[in-house]
């Protein structure tokens, strides 16, 4: 997976963090509402948590997004990362 993956994590990451504070909310708030624990919104921001399909559905929804809109960014970024063909 290498650095093409970490790369769409640490976007996906920053798309989170992004979101959450469009809506105003902390880490503490997105957690709670997405039945989660407030450090591991700390990880998946950090890039340290790895979130599962499940969980990513949760924290969109929370968001008020569709789990697409977390990836929209990711795959333009991971594309443009690309070397020319």
């Amino acid at each position: 997976m290498g650095q093409k993956y970490d790369q769409i994590r640490k976007q996906l990451a920053l798309n989170i963090r992004a979101m959450r504070g469009r809506k105003g909310l902390s880490q503490e708030d997105l957690a709670f509402a997405a039945g989660l624990d407030r450090t591991y919104i700390s990880q998946v921001e950090r890039c340290v948590g790895n979130p599962s399909l499940k969980v990513l559905c949760s924290i969109a929804m929370v968001l008020e997004v569709d789990i697409q809109e977390l990836f929209d960014a990711v795959a333009d970024s991971a594309l443009q990362a690309l070397p020319p063909a």
